[in-house]
């Protein structure tokens, strides 16, 4: 047995895109997010563009909640797929199927949004003062 999982941030570069299976009508919402890399010694730092991948309540979320330019953080599957192009070209996409989106812009100096995924109720509304009162004691700690 193995495990695919995988947890990546990255600025998202392609709109989210909901659309509906056609025989089951679940939701299903794909974007696209550009993955930096600590460059390799000597060559230019290139992001990597990932394909992501959500399904039912996660989908109708991040289509209401994730826009072109956000910050997000995605947990999930990692699927490799390889083809060949019409040009006879053979490529390699690499995909995530989605178990839970988390917006990061607010955290980065964008503007503030609510989250998309499991983890929605976890930490959401917390303030900075919030944060702040959980670390300022040196005595206790807060977990």
């Amino acid at each position: 047995m193995s495990l695919s999982k995988i947890v990546v941030s990255g600025q998202v570069i392609k709109n989210p895109e909901k659309r509906f299976t056609p025989n089951t009508n679940v939701a299903v919402t794909e974007f696209a997010i550009a993955v930096e890399s600590p460059p390799r010694q000597g060559q230019k730092q290139e992001p990597t563009p990932v394909k992501v991948i959500a399904w039912r309540d996660l989908a109708e979320r991040i289509a209401a909640e994730i826009k072109k330019g956000d910050i997000v953080c995605v947990d999930g599957r990692l699927q490799i797929n390889n083809y060949t192009t019409s040009e006879g070209q053979k490529r390699r996409d690499i995909e995530i199927d989605a178990t839970s989106v988390e917006n990061l812009s607010h955290l980065t100096g964008g503007e503030s949004r609510p989250k998309a995924g499991a983890a929605v109720a976890s930490g959401s509304g917390a303030s900075q003062e919030d944060i702040d009162s959980i670390f300022a004691s040196e005595d206790e700690i807060p977990f």
